[in-house]
């Protein structure tokens, strides 16, 4: 798939902003690409989100992934500061965990090429 690469980077950029902007301190992020998937797994450590961020969250996540929604608006993801785009992230992705365990957001993303 073209840009692959490319659209990989965003999606983490998009993550990491959104989690830099409620004042995430520590972050872990870990990318594993095995054959013709991708898994993103990041872990913001020591937060304190509440049900709602979460579900909204999971809920923009989930969305079905769309191939002409992201041929046409990939490269939009992560353009603006001030609200997030993960509805632009969901239609990116296959599959989409989130999860707080004890005071950890634990995300866990898979794109298929």
């Amino acid at each position: 798939m073209q840009h692959e690469e490319k659209k990989l980077t965003l999606i983490i950029n998009e993550l990491l902003t959104l989690l830099l902007l409620n004042g995430a301190e520590e972050i872990d992020v870990n990318i594993k690409r095995k054959g013709d998937a991708s898994e993103i797994t990041m872990i913001h450590r020591q937060c304190k989100y509440d049900a709602k961020f979460i579900e909204k969250m999971k809920y923009n996540l989930n969305t079905q992934r769309q191939s002409e929604v992201e041929g046409y608006y990939w490269q939009l993801v992560g353009e603006d500061d001030s609200s997030n785009e993960l509805h632009l992230v969901g239609a990116m992705i296959d599959t989409a965990e989130v999860d707080m365990k004890q005071n950890d957001l634990h995300i866990f993303l898979v794109r298929k090429k």
